[in-house]
């Protein structure tokens, strides 16, 4: 059954984090500020949820893992959300979501398991990605500094989510996700404060983009995928973020007139199919 419900989950994630980048963009926010703000309100609006979950046990992440996946959370957001500012959504999105390049190697080296059609999943998703791209570079919409920062993202993303698998083992949802993103928070301010970025929402409309991305993307959708790698491993729930490109591509596409090509369209199938294989087989006993 908890497998069933991180199903579930990870399905509610993979819809609401496709709408992240049309609202960050929306938002007219640095994108440095909206990393802190959205994991700093996000931190805080779990904070109550924590400290019930706290009640009656210690805390059994040691605190160097956390660190860690703040760290890794913060480089994240900070490159992938930067990106979006150089490049389409549906490249930016693309290239963040390949986290199943890192997640697979790095899950092996550390002595894990992975079924073998999950790595099938993966691949084939990883195709419908890489042919993405391709039709991008095609239609001239590529930029190459706008790539190599959604690849970091992708790299930092990866490193996250092989760090929450080892955390969720002994903390619940609310403790790990709070902590994880208060740090992350933590570790954006000081990279403000260097580069001079005025953390201030410019506007309402910035600061309902910002509540919108902090109930959406955030607690709709990386809680949820915080919660699936207690019952699921790392390259299931990272292959799962594959869905992003698809969706964010569509609503980029319905919202902010970006164009989308039979290619991309096609492209997008390949990866959901891929998706699919690769829970199947996350599944597995």
């Amino acid at each position: 059954m908890s497998k069933t419900n991180a199903v579930v989950s990870l399905a509610v994630a993979g819809f609401t984090i496709s709408w992240a980048s049309i609202l960050i963009i929306w938002s007219g926010m640095n994108p440095i500020a909206v990393s802190f703000w959205r994991t700093a309100l996000a931190s805080l609006a779990l904070t109550p949820l924590m400290i019930k979950d706290l009640r009656g046990q210690g805390l059994n992440i040691p605190l160097k893992l956390l660190a860690l996946g703040g760290l890794a959370l913060a480089i994240h957001f900070m490159t992938w959300i930067t990106s979006l500012y150089y490049t389409t959504v549906a490249m930016s999105v693309t290239i963040v979501s390949t986290y199943s390049v890192f997640t697979i190697p790095i899950t092996l080296a550390i002595g894990r398991r992975v079924s073998g059609l999950t790595v099938i999943g993966a691949s084939l998703a990883l195709i419908g990605v890489a042919v993405m791209m391709y039709s991008s570079y095609g239609l001239n919409t590529g930029n190459l500094l706008g790539d190599a920062l959604a690849l970091a993202g992708s790299a930092s993303g990866a490193f996250y989510f092989i760090i929450g698998e080892l955390s969720r083992v002994k903390a619940p949802t609310s403790v790990y996700s709070t902590l994880v993103y208060a740090l992350a928070a933590l570790f954006t301010a000081p990279v403000a404060l260097i580069m001079g970025i005025n953390l201030t929402p410019p506007s309402v409309k910035s600061l309902v983009m910002i509540a919108l991305i902090v109930a959406g993307p955030m607690l709709m959708g990386h809680t949820l995928l915080n919660y699936s790698l207690k019952y699921l491993p790392a390259t299931v729930v990272s292959t799962v973020t594959l869905i992003e490109p698809a969706g964010s591509t569509i609503l980029a596409y319905m919202l902010l007139h970006q164009p989308v090509n039979l290619i991309e369209a096609a492209s997008m199938v390949v990866t959901l199919i891929g998706v699919y294989l690769s829970i199947r087989g996350g599944l597995m006993p």
